[in-house]
Protein backbone atom coordinates (compact mmCIF):
# COMPACT_ATOMS: atom_id res chain seq x y z
CA UNK A 1 0.00 0.00 0.00
CA UNK A 2 3.05 2.56 0.55
CA UNK A 3 4.61 2.10 -2.49
CA UNK A 4 1.21 2.89 -4.25
CA UNK A 5 0.93 6.21 -2.60
CA UNK A 6 4.65 6.72 -3.47
CA UNK A 7 3.79 6.79 -7.11
CA UNK A 8 0.55 8.38 -6.81
CA UNK A 9 2.94 11.42 -5.22
CA UNK A 10 5.52 10.71 -7.96
CA UNK A 11 2.51 11.22 -10.57
CA UNK A 12 1.06 14.09 -9.19
CA UNK A 13 4.60 15.78 -8.97
CA UNK A 14 5.34 15.10 -12.38
CA UNK A 15 1.76 15.96 -14.17
CA UNK A 16 2.62 19.30 -11.48
CA UNK A 17 5.58 20.34 -12.56
CA UNK A 18 6.53 21.07 -16.06
CA UNK A 19 9.33 22.63 -17.61
CA UNK A 20 9.77 25.57 -18.85
CA UNK A 21 10.05 24.14 -22.38
CA UNK A 22 6.80 22.54 -21.69
CA UNK A 23 5.01 25.24 -20.53
CA UNK A 24 5.73 27.06 -23.65
CA UNK A 25 4.50 24.82 -26.02
CA UNK A 26 1.82 24.65 -23.99
CA UNK A 27 1.01 28.02 -24.55
CA UNK A 28 1.89 27.81 -28.01
CA UNK A 29 -0.57 25.07 -28.90
CA UNK A 30 -3.48 27.19 -27.00
CA UNK A 31 -2.62 30.00 -29.45
CA UNK A 32 -2.53 27.92 -32.96
CA UNK A 33 -5.69 27.02 -31.54
CA UNK A 34 -7.42 30.45 -30.43
CA UNK A 35 -5.88 31.97 -33.93
CA UNK A 36 -7.82 28.50 -36.01
CA UNK A 37 -4.69 26.58 -36.81
CA UNK A 38 -5.98 23.58 -35.92
CA UNK A 39 -3.10 21.68 -37.18
CA UNK A 40 -0.70 23.35 -35.85
CA UNK A 41 -2.09 23.36 -32.56
CA UNK A 42 -2.90 19.08 -33.41
CA UNK A 43 1.27 18.89 -34.09
CA UNK A 44 2.32 20.80 -30.83
CA UNK A 45 0.14 18.78 -28.92
CA UNK A 46 1.40 15.15 -30.14
CA UNK A 47 5.14 16.10 -30.18
CA UNK A 48 4.73 16.68 -26.37
CA UNK A 49 2.99 13.23 -25.79
CA UNK A 50 5.81 11.62 -27.80
CA UNK A 51 8.48 14.15 -25.26
CA UNK A 52 6.61 12.60 -22.34
CA UNK A 53 3.96 15.01 -21.22
CA UNK A 54 1.14 13.29 -19.77
CA UNK A 55 -1.22 17.00 -18.43
CA UNK A 56 -4.96 16.47 -19.02
CA UNK A 57 -4.84 19.90 -20.30
CA UNK A 58 -2.85 18.28 -23.30
CA UNK A 59 -5.16 15.64 -23.98
CA UNK A 60 -8.04 17.93 -23.65
CA UNK A 61 -6.83 21.01 -26.30
CA UNK A 62 -5.46 17.80 -28.32
CA UNK A 63 -9.11 16.54 -28.54
CA UNK A 64 -9.77 20.00 -29.33
CA UNK A 65 -7.82 20.63 -32.07
CA UNK A 66 -8.60 16.95 -33.62
CA UNK A 67 -12.45 18.19 -33.46
CA UNK A 68 -12.01 20.91 -34.90
CA UNK A 69 -10.24 19.11 -38.01
CA UNK A 70 -12.84 16.23 -38.37
CA UNK A 71 -10.81 13.65 -37.00
CA UNK A 72 -13.27 12.76 -34.08
CA UNK A 73 -11.83 9.33 -33.46
CA UNK A 74 -8.87 10.20 -32.04
CA UNK A 75 -10.66 13.60 -30.94
CA UNK A 76 -12.29 10.73 -28.53
CA UNK A 77 -9.72 8.77 -27.75
CA UNK A 78 -7.89 12.00 -25.96
CA UNK A 79 -10.40 13.28 -24.03
CA UNK A 80 -10.80 9.57 -23.01
CA UNK A 81 -7.40 9.91 -21.68
CA UNK A 82 -7.68 13.25 -20.21
CA UNK A 83 -10.71 11.34 -18.03
CA UNK A 84 -8.47 8.87 -17.44
CA UNK A 85 -5.99 11.20 -15.48
CA UNK A 86 -8.71 13.81 -14.68
CA UNK A 87 -12.30 12.32 -13.99
CA UNK A 88 -13.66 15.78 -12.91
CA UNK A 89 -12.70 17.68 -16.22
CA UNK A 90 -16.10 18.80 -17.29
CA UNK A 91 -14.62 20.34 -20.88
CA UNK A 92 -13.29 16.19 -21.69
CA UNK A 93 -16.64 14.63 -20.74
CA UNK A 94 -18.22 17.36 -23.19
CA UNK A 95 -15.98 16.42 -25.71
CA UNK A 96 -16.06 12.74 -25.36
CA UNK A 97 -19.31 12.98 -25.44
CA UNK A 98 -19.77 15.32 -28.40
CA UNK A 99 -17.52 13.36 -30.47
CA UNK A 100 -18.92 10.17 -29.74
CA UNK A 101 -22.57 11.46 -31.02
CA UNK A 102 -20.82 12.28 -34.63
CA UNK A 103 -19.38 8.91 -34.85
CA UNK A 104 -23.60 7.60 -33.97
CA UNK A 105 -22.19 6.12 -30.68
CA UNK A 106 -23.93 5.99 -27.01
CA UNK A 107 -22.73 8.71 -24.52
CA UNK A 108 -19.66 7.14 -22.53
CA UNK A 109 -20.39 4.89 -19.48
CA UNK A 110 -18.87 5.74 -15.77
CA UNK A 111 -17.43 2.93 -13.64
CA UNK A 112 -17.30 3.68 -9.86
CA UNK A 113 -13.99 4.75 -10.11
CA UNK A 114 -14.67 7.62 -12.30
CA UNK A 115 -18.13 8.65 -10.56
CA UNK A 116 -16.31 8.85 -7.28
CA UNK A 117 -13.44 11.02 -8.98
CA UNK A 118 -15.81 13.62 -10.28
CA UNK A 119 -16.17 14.83 -6.91
CA UNK A 120 -12.46 13.86 -4.89
CA UNK A 121 -9.09 13.25 -6.60
CA UNK A 122 -7.57 9.99 -6.28
CA UNK A 123 -4.60 11.08 -4.79
CA UNK A 124 -6.63 12.14 -1.72
CA UNK A 125 -8.67 9.04 -1.95
CA UNK A 126 -5.30 7.18 -1.37
CA UNK A 127 -4.04 9.42 1.62
CA UNK A 128 -7.38 8.94 3.36
CA UNK A 129 -7.47 5.32 2.71
CA UNK A 130 -4.46 4.57 4.31
CA UNK A 131 -4.82 6.90 6.86
CA UNK A 132 -8.10 5.00 7.69
CA UNK A 133 -6.66 1.58 7.34
CA UNK A 134 -3.91 1.86 9.65
CA UNK A 135 -6.22 3.91 12.38
CA UNK A 136 -8.83 0.70 11.62
CA UNK A 137 -5.79 -1.66 12.13
CA UNK A 138 -4.40 0.21 14.97
CA UNK A 139 -7.76 0.50 16.54
CA UNK A 140 -7.92 -3.67 16.31
CA UNK A 141 -4.96 -4.07 18.05
CA UNK A 142 -5.45 -2.25 21.30
CA UNK A 143 -8.79 -3.62 21.47
CA UNK A 144 -7.26 -7.03 22.23
CA UNK A 145 -5.74 -5.53 25.24
CA UNK A 146 -8.51 -3.37 26.61
CA UNK A 147 -11.16 -5.89 27.86
CA UNK A 148 -13.83 -3.49 28.53
CA UNK A 149 -13.76 -1.93 25.43
CA UNK A 150 -13.00 -4.99 23.41
CA UNK A 151 -15.85 -5.49 21.55
CA UNK A 152 -16.82 -2.46 20.31
CA UNK A 153 -13.56 -1.26 19.40
CA UNK A 154 -13.30 -4.12 17.62
CA UNK A 155 -15.86 -3.80 15.48
CA UNK A 156 -15.39 0.13 15.42
CA UNK A 157 -11.88 -0.77 13.88
CA UNK A 158 -12.91 -3.28 11.50
CA UNK A 159 -15.08 -0.59 9.90
CA UNK A 160 -12.89 2.05 10.20
CA UNK A 161 -10.40 -0.41 8.24
CA UNK A 162 -12.77 -1.61 5.79
CA UNK A 163 -13.81 2.00 4.38
CA UNK A 164 -10.01 2.87 4.50
CA UNK A 165 -9.43 -0.48 2.39
CA UNK A 166 -12.29 0.59 0.02
CA UNK A 167 -10.95 4.17 -0.64
CA UNK A 168 -7.84 2.55 -1.17
CA UNK A 169 -9.04 0.13 -4.03
CA UNK A 170 -10.96 3.01 -5.94
CA UNK A 171 -7.66 5.13 -5.87
CA UNK A 172 -5.84 1.98 -7.23
CA UNK A 173 -8.66 1.25 -9.86
CA UNK A 174 -8.97 5.09 -10.73
CA UNK A 175 -4.81 5.00 -11.91
CA UNK A 176 -4.92 6.33 -15.24
CA UNK A 177 -2.44 3.10 -15.78
CA UNK A 178 -5.33 0.41 -14.65
CA UNK A 179 -8.75 2.54 -15.72
CA UNK A 180 -6.98 2.14 -19.65
CA UNK A 181 -5.26 -0.72 -18.86
CA UNK A 182 -6.36 -3.36 -21.73
CA UNK A 183 -8.52 -0.79 -23.58
CA UNK A 184 -8.12 -0.23 -27.24
CA UNK A 185 -10.56 2.08 -29.74
CA UNK A 186 -11.30 0.91 -33.45
CA UNK A 187 -9.54 3.47 -35.71
CA UNK A 188 -10.69 1.67 -38.85
CA UNK A 189 -13.90 1.41 -40.91
CA UNK A 190 -15.86 -1.58 -41.79
CA UNK A 191 -14.18 -3.49 -38.72
CA UNK A 192 -15.94 -6.83 -37.79
CA UNK A 193 -14.79 -9.64 -34.96
CA UNK A 194 -14.41 -12.93 -36.26
CA UNK A 195 -14.44 -15.95 -34.70
CA UNK A 196 -11.18 -17.06 -35.52
CA UNK A 197 -7.83 -15.03 -36.36
CA UNK A 198 -7.91 -15.64 -40.24
CA UNK A 199 -9.74 -13.41 -43.20
CA UNK A 200 -12.54 -16.00 -44.00
CA UNK A 201 -13.40 -16.72 -40.65
CA UNK A 202 -17.21 -16.11 -39.43
CA UNK A 203 -18.05 -12.29 -38.66
CA UNK A 204 -19.70 -12.24 -35.19
CA UNK A 205 -20.05 -8.42 -35.03
CA UNK A 206 -19.71 -5.35 -36.77
CA UNK A 207 -17.40 -2.65 -34.62
CA UNK A 208 -17.82 1.03 -35.77
CA UNK A 209 -15.34 3.45 -35.43
CA UNK A 210 -14.75 4.86 -32.12
CA UNK A 211 -15.80 1.80 -30.25
CA UNK A 212 -13.82 0.69 -27.00
CA UNK A 213 -13.01 -2.77 -26.89
CA UNK A 214 -11.19 -4.73 -24.42
CA UNK A 215 -7.93 -6.10 -25.48
CA UNK A 216 -7.71 -10.24 -23.93
CA UNK A 217 -4.69 -11.53 -26.44
CA UNK A 218 -2.35 -11.19 -29.15
CA UNK A 219 -1.53 -13.33 -32.00
CA UNK A 220 0.76 -12.13 -34.83
CA UNK A 221 -1.34 -9.96 -36.59
CA UNK A 222 -4.61 -10.32 -34.55
CA UNK A 223 -6.49 -9.28 -31.21
CA UNK A 224 -8.81 -10.78 -29.93
CA UNK A 225 -11.11 -8.40 -28.03
CA UNK A 226 -14.45 -8.08 -25.70
CA UNK A 227 -16.96 -6.01 -27.18
CA UNK A 228 -19.36 -4.35 -24.62
CA UNK A 229 -22.00 -6.72 -25.65
CA UNK A 230 -19.66 -9.48 -23.98
CA UNK A 231 -19.13 -10.92 -27.55
CA UNK A 232 -15.46 -12.04 -28.16
CA UNK A 233 -14.15 -11.66 -31.56
CA UNK A 234 -10.53 -11.43 -33.32
CA UNK A 235 -9.80 -8.30 -35.24
CA UNK A 236 -6.71 -6.93 -36.99
CA UNK A 237 -4.29 -5.40 -34.48
CA UNK A 238 -3.97 -2.59 -37.37
CA UNK A 239 -7.57 -1.65 -36.76
CA UNK A 240 -6.80 -0.37 -33.08
CA UNK A 241 -5.15 1.97 -30.62
CA UNK A 242 -4.52 1.05 -27.00
CA UNK A 243 -5.70 3.93 -24.84
CA UNK A 244 -3.06 3.65 -22.06
CA UNK A 245 0.41 5.20 -22.45
CA UNK A 246 3.46 4.47 -21.18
Amino acid sequence: MLKKFIILLAMTAVAAAQTPNETEAVAAMKRDYDAGNYDAARKVGEELLQAGARNPAIFVNLGHANHRLGRDVQASVNYRRALALDPSNTDARRGLEQSRAKLGLPGPGLGVAEIVGQYISFDLLAWSGSILSWCGILTVLFAVFSTPLRRKLCVAGALVALVGVTASVVSWSGDARIALKNQSVVIEKDVEALETPADNAKKLAALPMGAEVTVIASRDEWTLVRLPTGIEGWVKSSSLEALALD
